[in-house]
């Protein structure tokens, strides 16, 4: 396996990028109710031995883990240690979307990079600089702030035009938290559901890493969105993918199928 010496978020995803010829982002959302198995860990590793050589990146969405309690906090931990035996090449982005100051946010900074040991994690910064700076502490780590988000009621508080710079609030908040590192630890969760918010953000921020969700099962076109270009960018899928079967014969196998198809709407994008 070939090693490289790795300096920043931005590096971290560079390298899964180019080990996988990849962008696609498998979203880990483990649900009880629509796993064709019972056991959360046997279903997570199916999918990653399934889509590993394919992705770039796993994205295990903490709050299906934390409904569980402790079973699910020991699945996701075995998750992540499968992830890093069979996959080393992959970004573990820990969507975890925490926001708090002070040593809290320095707790869950040390949460996220020492116990879990993600690349990097989703975060809120409607407190400001102080909700994302400890995680900045960790330099070969990073944050997705998450900025314009791909749920339709997001245009209710992310709209709102600031009266001093003509700025909504998503443009206002990217301008900030990007500007909070020059080597690419910070990036932005950027919904593909509004492609035109998309294409504005990427032109203002065309090296800045994105966490782009909203592909798949929310309706957002990925052809479209790689329109946008092929560098620092996860492009994110996981009810589409993992529950592409809910058959315990198949399961796996669908997820492959659906991340190559996912890769093919990419490819098709970028001619």
């Amino acid at each position: 396996m070939t090693t490289v010496a790795v300096q920043s978020m931005a590096d971290r995803l560079g390298f899964a990028r180019s080990s996988s010829g990849s962008c696609v982002c498998v979203g880990l959302d483990p649900d009880l109710s629509k796993m064709p198995v019972n056991d959360v860990f046997e279903f997570n590793r199916a999918i990653i031995d399934a889509t590993q050589d394919l992705v770039a990146a796993f994205k295990p969405q903490f709050a299906f883990y934390e409904a569980m309690g402790r079973a699910g906090f020991d699945a996701l931990e075995k998750t992540i240690r499968h992830i890093r035996d069979v996959a080393p090449h992959a970004f573990v982005v820990a969507d975890a979307k925490r926001g708090d100051i002070g040593n809290t946010a320095e707790a869950y900074a040390k949460a996220m990079f020492e116990f879990w040991g993600a690349d990097a994690v989703t975060v809120y910064a409607y407190q400001g600089s102080d909700s994302v700076l400890p995680f900045l502490e960790y330099g070969d780590h990073g944050v997705f702030v998450v900025c314009r988000t791909s749920n339709p009621s997001s245009v209710e508080v992310q709209d709102i035009v600031d009266e001093r710079t003509g700025d909504m609030v998503y443009e206002a908040l990217a301008k900030r938290m990007i500007g909070l590192s020059d080597s690419g630890n910070v990036g932005l969760v950027v919904g593909a559901t509004f492609p035109r918010e998309l294409a504005s953000l990427r032109t203002l921020f065309p090296e800045s890493p994105f966490l782009i969700p909203g592909v798949g099962a929310q309706g957002g076109d990925a052809a479209e969105t790689a329109r946008l270009g092929a560098e620092n960018i996860l492009i994110n899928s996981s009810r589409g993918i993992i529950y592409a079967s809910q058959s315990a014969s198949d399961f796996d196998e669908a997820a492959r199928r659906a991340v190559e198809d996912l890769r093919g709407e990419i490819a098709l994008g970028r001619r």
